[in-house]
């Protein structure tokens, strides 16, 4: 599969074809009316999570990113948004309730400051996740406690003012990648390794106790902002990738 090409705004939710991953971006600033109508997608209990945000930008994107999801999930399933029932694994991977087997729908998402990532396809796994590049002060604690060694050296040898986007690529790949395989922070960061060089194609490099992983699992980098890293991890058995970015004019 090819690495990332470009967004298409879409005016109507395409069909999810076999093999196929969608990927929807989604920009977390909609207007009051559109949040408004938005909340008629959620089920009782984000309403009441939505109530506990102490900030309104941040009941906001709670609210937008988990009804957006609902409209998608809906639309495939061809169900009313509010009927969606989620479930959560033993390691806080979601799913949709009955959704088993060959053909069942999966899904991942992620979000970060104002962009949600959400990541579509039937029957194969997979794992998406986004961050806002910013300076944080536990920047080399992170790296010693959770890059592999291959990481460590790759990211030292970056130039100063590519280290930054360097860590972050590196820790949306590792997140994508715990995701996908549903293991959660429960697998260690450590035990596997990635690329992580800003500007160069995304790659799984080893995994230390699975000798079939890099024949099972692609990975690839999303440019979805300026200042951001993204990337999702998919079952090569998925042969097409579609791109697009949530139209906020038809929910105007």
């Amino acid at each position: 599969m090819s690495e990332f090409t470009g967004w298409v705004k879409s005016f109507s939710m395409p069909v999810l074809e076999p093999d196929e991953i969608q990927v929807w971006r989604i920009l977390l600033n909609a207007q009051v009316a559109a949040e408004l109508r938005l909340k008629e997608a959620l089920s009782a209990a984000e309403h009441l999570r939505a109530r506990r945000f102490h900030f309104a930008p941040d009941r906001r994107r709670f609210i937008i990113r988990r009804a957006v999801l609902r409209q998608l999930l809906a639309t495939i399933l061809e169900v009313k948004p509010q009927a969606i029932r989620l479930e959560f694994g033993a390691h806080g991977k979601p799913s949709v309730a009955g959704q088993v087997g060959a053909d069942g729908l999966r899904f991942s998402c992620s979000h970060s400051a104002d962009w949600a990532l959400i990541a579509l396809t039937r029957g194969n796994e997979l794992g998406v996740d986004l961050e806002q590049h910013r300076p944080m002060a536990d920047t080399e604690d992170l790296t010693r406690n959770f890059f592999s060694l291959v990481e460590i050296n790759e990211l030292a040898g970056l130039p100063p003012e590519l280290r930054l986007a360097g860590f972050f690529d590196c820790w949306t790949r590792k997140e994508a990648f715990i995701k996908a395989i549903g293991l959660g922070l429960s697998y260690p960061l450590n035990g596997f390794s990635v690329s992580l060089s800003p500007n160069q194609p995304a790659t799984l490099l080893e995994v230390a106790d699975d000798t079939e992983a890099l024949k099972k699992w692609g990975l690839i980098s999303l440019n979805v902002a300026p200042n951001y890293s993204a990337a999702l991890v998919f079952e090569k058995r998925q042969t097409f990738l579609k791109y697009f970015t949530w139209n906020w004019e038809r929910s105007s």
